[in-house]
């Protein structure tokens, strides 16, 4: 779900307890700023006309200072980063059930639900095959990279690392696949549709490309930030595509466990395997369908709901501009020529292949 770098900003000197939530606390601070200010600017006419979500000016304002401020500038504030890079995107994904309610799904139709599991098993046997075939890669780190562009992004990769038994550089490499053609997408994706309904003038509904994002797209994160440069329906189409995979994630790697060749070579108590998928269980997903329950019941009033959808926001921009800040090109052009190419080729088969299943069933 959130990214993470192939070499991390050094941090701070270690702290627990108390102490470590205070630290991260402090550096939140001119993190949470910088987001406040990105939301401003997102609402100043002069940006939003051209469709640049807080989201999006987020993470493009983390990635220049990433790849353009010494490194020893930013440790400071490693310990704020990984609080907004884990729980406060965490929580604002859940959160982000509040747009939605079960009648959006049921206004999504099948589409919604078979493009996004289709393309998730195609996208992992695909990817399993082409990376051990064509790229000699082991099976293991094939299906690393292939469940990071498949599933939900980095939060796969690390989930699937702990099934399969990868060692900390294959499952590092996987993550930054995720990190650059997810931010590929992410930009790409609005201009894709402006040139699809403005110049080629084919009939793509907002609601379908929705779809078509949550379904291709590799992080919760990058889909709400697309989305939201193309419309609010788009991107609430686009959230509830991505989370039916999202929520895949949990049988996903039950399967796994249970499959001889995909799980460790030296067997593992069951009790262990139970533990293990339990632990990697995409919680945040299951908050989501719980807000989005008590959405559709009502039982929110209007007057917070306003107030609860700007802190939502502010969360989200928050983990953005974290994720901007531990992307350096540098870092994931050097991960490794091989998984860069599956991922590469995986991210054209997910476009191409998404693309016709949602020309198929529009």
């Amino acid at each position: 779900m959130s990214s993470v770098p192939v070499t991390a900003p050094p941090t701070v000197a270690a702290a627990s307890g108390p102490a470590l939530w205070r630290q991260r606390l402090l550096t939140l601070v001119p993190l949470g700023g910088i987001a406040w200010l990105a939301l401003v600017l997102a609402d100043h006419p002069a940006v939003s006309r051209y469709g640049l979500s807080a989201l999006t000016l987020a993470m493009c304002a983390g990635m220049v200072a990433a790849n353009t401020l010494p490194r020893h500038w930013l440790t400071p504030l490693a310990p704020g980063m990984q609080l907004a890079r884990h729980h406060l995107l965490r929580l604002g994904v859940a959160l982000y059930g509040l747009r939605l309610t079960f009648a959006s799904i049921a206004a999504l139709g099948l589409p919604g639900i078979v493009v996004p599991l289709v393309m998730l098993v195609a996208t992992l046997l695909f990817g399993t095959w082409v990376g051990s075939s064509w790229f000699g890669l082991s099976r293991r780190e094939a299906i690393l990279v292939s469940a990071g562009s498949a599933v939900c992004g980095a939060a796969a990769a690390i989930a699937v690392s702990s099934v399969v038994r990868t060692d900390d550089r294959q499952t590092a490499v996987a993550v930054a696949t995720v990190v650059l053609f997810g931010t590929v997408g992410m930009l790409l994706y609005p201009y894709l549709f402006e040139l699809a309904t403005s110049h080629w003038h084919w009939p793509v509904s907002e609601r379908m490309f929705g779809i078509f994002t949550g379904a291709t797209l590799h992080e919760v994160a990058q889909v709400i930030a697309a989305g939201k440069m193309i419309s609010e329906p788009t991107a609430d189409a686009a959230v509830v595509a991505k989370m039916v995979r999202v929520l895949a994630l949990g049988p996903l790697l039950l399967v796994m466990a249970l499959w001889p060749r995909a799980g460790a070579a030296e067997a593992q108590p069951g009790n262990s395997r139970v533990r293990g998928i339990l632990k990697s269980v995409p919680w945040f997903a299951v908050g989501f369908v719980a807000v989005m329950a008590v959405n559709s019941a009502g039982v929110v009033p209007s007057a917070w709901k306003g107030g609860l959808v700007a802190l939502d926001n502010w969360l989200l921009a928050c983990a953005m501009l974290a994720i901007g800040l531990h992307t350096r090109i540098g870092d994931l052009l050097r991960a490794g020529r091989k998984p860069l190419a599956l991922a590469a080729v995986l991210f054209v088969f997910l476009m191409s292949v998404g693309a016709l299943m949602c020309y198929a069933m529009a």
